[in-house]
């Protein structure tokens, strides 16, 4: 091939940018395709709720390494469904470099969308891997990867704080999904959207700027999230470092530089024949602007010029270390590690209420990575994420809150889509023995005990039957029933007193720390009717 034949244009549909750009639009498809169908509908012949999709839909969860290799360190226990899944993306990345960040995460085309849309005319400054390999920011990652690694030995889980899959996931649940369905509200018909419930979460305005946050980060620099700060980037730059898949530049380079501007994370070094090998996700963005056709990428086992230091300082890793090490103490050591005095049951608060199947306090907070999706699979909208009733280290944790929704008899959906089984799976027969919480009369405030009006709504909306009546002076009075009551809370939210209800449901009815045999048989200990 002759040096002019070089420089003719390749047909577009043949460009791997192009190729990458099909990869990322279905990847994100596939994504929001499982957030919608991660709802449920209730079936008539089984009795009970169940999914929407026969699909696993927290795949994107599952191929997740970064919060894989962090659940599992923290809890001292391998989860099989992670490892299945995260292992095939970490030979991929060992042998194929950093493809996950360019071509399948959510939010890195999230981030590449919004560079297109809003800051594509915008001038930034170019900045070549030369010179950002000497900042802190760039840096700024590992430095973060440590720190979650650290806390994650010590056995506290803080990956969700900073990872990129449970980020958007969060966004999308507590900001985006209550807006669509306020369309429902307004009589609007939308498929896989619930028509019944209102749906609205705390913390929604906090997930909702974390997200606005970093996508307008892109004003600094493109993928500036990318670059600097996304542990998982950090963690798959680490894996890449060997990686086979190589850009390479021909000799024949006339070193005009078009391409530094163009690489999305500011890999290309000022000899534009190096690169940074780590922070490549092969984006493809390099090779269409290259005047001579010199620069490609593909596998090679040639030594061609590329780096692959870090240059970390040593100072820097100690205080990482030590920030990690402190940040999981603290976690350890706040009131929500307050021993019960069973000695085997943490407790923050008294509306601490879990849902149905939830590990104990310690090793769930340890497992759970806030993914959101057992709040968003919720069909009462009583799931929310935890702000203090589970101190520092539980917030963004999943706890039921009863006013708000009932934790429903006929469903098991949170088990379901639990991916790091922080909440265990559980049959809808099994419902009436897993004790989550127990509902309590206040006597002051019922009008039953204080007016001596007659009120059954407690009664007739409690399928456990757990509410019974007994003569006091003269007149019948509610009681609950404690090994019948399992804490669903559908008669705190059914209650007509307001604002406060009149029973409601604490957290010292949850029995989690027993096995499920053990809560079986306080059941049975009920009196026969």
């Amino acid at each position: 091939m002759t040096p002019q034949d070089r420089t003719l244009p390749r047909p577009k549909l043949l460009r791997m940018q192009n190729l990458r750009r099909v990869v990322q639009v279905l990847s994100f498809a596939a994504f929001v395709y499982l957030f919608v169908m991660t709802i449920g509908r209730f079936d008539f012949a089984a009795k009970a709720n169940v999914l929407m999709s026969k699909a696993p839909i927290d795949t994107f969860f599952r191929i997740d390494p970064l919060l894989g290799l962090t659940t599992m360190m923290a809890t001292r226990r391998l989860i099989a469904v992670m490892l299945i899944y995260g292992l095939p993306v970490v030979v991929l990345t060992i042998l194929a470099g950093r493809f996950f960040c360019g071509w399948i995460c959510p939010l890195g085309t999230a981030l590449d969308a919004t560079d297109t849309v809003f800051f594509r005319k915008r001038r930034r400054p170019a900045t070549s891997g030369e010179a950002a390999s000497r900042s802190i920011g760039r840096r700024a990652k590992y430095y973060i990867l440590v720190g979650v690694l650290v806390s994650a030995a010590i056995g506290s889980q803080f990956a969700y704080l900073m990872d990129p899959i449970t980020i958007i996931t969060r966004a999308f649940t507590f900001a985006l999904f209550p807006v669509v369905t306020l369309l429902t509200g307004a009589g609007i018909k939308l498929p896989y959207v619930p028509d019944d419930v209102q749906y609205f979460f705390r913390l929604n305005f906090l997930a909702a700027v974390v997200l606005t946050g970093i996508l307008a980060a892109n004003a600094v620099h493109r993928r500036w999230w990318c670059r600097n700060l996304c542990p998982l980037g950090a963690l798959l730059g680490l894996l890449s470092r060997f990686s086979i898949v190589r850009r390479t530049v021909r000799t024949d380079c006339v070193r005009c530089k078009k391409c530094v501007p163009e690489c999305k994370m500011g890999a290309i070094l000022d000899d534009p024949t190096q690169y940074l090998a780590p922070e490549c996700i092969y984006c493809y963005s390099c090779t269409p602007v290259c005047p001579s056709l010199s620069t490609r990428i593909a596998p090679s086992i040639a030594g061609e010029p590329y780096r692959t230091d870090l240059d970390l300082s040593r100072r820097r890793i100690l205080g990482a270390v030590g920030i990690g090490a402190l940040v999981a103490v603290l976690g350890r050591t706040n009131v929500a590690a307050k021993p019960t005095r069973t000695g085997r049951l943490k407790t923050s608060s008294e509306f601490l209420i879990r849902p149905p199947g939830a590990l104990p306090e310690d090793e769930f907070t340890d497992r759970c990575i806030r993914c959101s999706e057992c709040m968003k699979v919720c069909p009462t909208n009583g799931l929310q994420p935890a702000i203090t009733e589970a101190g520092f280290e539980g917030m963004w944790t999943p706890v039921l809150v009863p006013r708000i929704g009932e934790c429903t008899r006929q469903c098991n959906l949170c088990s379901q889509v639990c991916s790091s089984r922080a909440i265990q799976p559980f049959e809808i027969a099994e419902r009436t023995h897993i004790f989550i919480g127990t509902a309590v009369i206040d006597r002051s405030q019922c009008i039953a005990w204080n007016s001596n009006k007659q009120c059954l709504v407690c009664d007739e909306c409690c399928s456990y039957r757990a509410v019974i009546w007994k003569t006091v002076e003269g007149v019948r009075r509610p009681f609950v029933e404690v090994h019948k009551c399992v804490g669903c809370g559908i008669c705190e939210n059914v209650c007509p007193i307001q604002p406060m209800a009149a029973i409601r449901v604490f957290a010292f009815g949850d029995k989690r720390n027993l096995s499920r045999d053990a809560q079986k048989a306080y059941f049975e200990q009920a009196p026969k009717e």
